[in-house]
């Protein structure tokens, strides 16, 4: 059965939403306010201050992760490993 170290899921949780569709997905980006923005794909879905919130469905999270999983309908590893696979391509702060 495929796993995840503790060193992928804190690897992992370093992506902030925004960065992550910023560097991956930019034509899914909407600017929506001063520092706020929304997903072309879901409108009431924003995000703002580090943190996202899908305002239609009264969820919401911090992490690139949070958004895989609760959005895409990621499972917990294949998210993970998603976000271990982009952290190779680009170097992190």
């Amino acid at each position: 059965m495929a796993g995840v170290t503790k060193e992928q899921i804190a690897k992992a949780k370093e992506w902030d939403l925004l960065s992550y569709l910023q560097a991956y997905e930019p034509q899914e980006l909407k600017k929506s306010g001063p520092r706020e923005y929304c997903t072309r794909t879901h409108d009431s879905l924003k995000i703002s201050n580090g943190k996202w919130c899908w305002n239609s469905r009264g969820i919401g999270g911090r992490t690139a992760l949070d958004y895989l999983i609760k959005v895409r309908g990621m499972d917990f590893v294949g998210a993970v490993e998603a976000l271990c696979g982009y952290s190779t391509l680009r170097r992190r702060p």
